[in-house]
């Protein structure tokens, strides 16, 4: 059996996804033994694709580290590869555990406005800003 079959033999295709059956690392990924022990996606895209340059990575478009389909990796650098991980969620989870603004107000029902981008702003605060801007920009006028 040449290399190429035995990669097939741990590939099960499920919703374009090409899960790897295989052995994982602890992080999730599929390892393959290519003469040495490579990233199963690595070994695809390298396959089917072309080389991979040193200086970017792989990011799995479809979220899924098991994914050996090469059309849902694409090489990006490291800083880039982060960005569009776990940083984004782990940030919004970060928000979404506090409870109160900056300013000691609760963000429930009745205090808390959702910004058309999904951010949470507190509306005591929101109020205050806007009175305030009223009053530089009555200054303004007279001046």
């Amino acid at each position: 059996m040449n290399t190429l079959e035995r990669f097939w033999k741990w590939v099960e295709i499920n919703n374009g996804c090409w899960n790897w059956t295989g052995a994982l690392s602890p992080d999730g990924y599929g390892q393959f033994w290519n003469g040495k022990r490579v990233r199963a996606h690595r070994y695809a895209y390298e396959t089917f694709i072309g080389p991979i340059p040193e200086e970017l990575e792989c990011d799995h478009l479809c979220r899924n580290r098991a994914c050996v389909n090469p059309a849902h990796i694409e090489l990006v650098t490291s800083s880039v590869n982060s960005l569009r991980g776990l940083a984004p969620a782990m940030i919004k989870q970060f928000h979404l555990s506090k409870t109160h603004c900056p300013h000691g107000h609760a963000y429930d029902e009745g205090n808390t406005y959702i910004a058309p981008n999904g951010g949470r702003e507190c509306r005591t605060c929101r109020r205050k800003q806007r009175i305030e801007w009223r009053e530089r920009e009555k200054v303004r006028e007279r001046e």
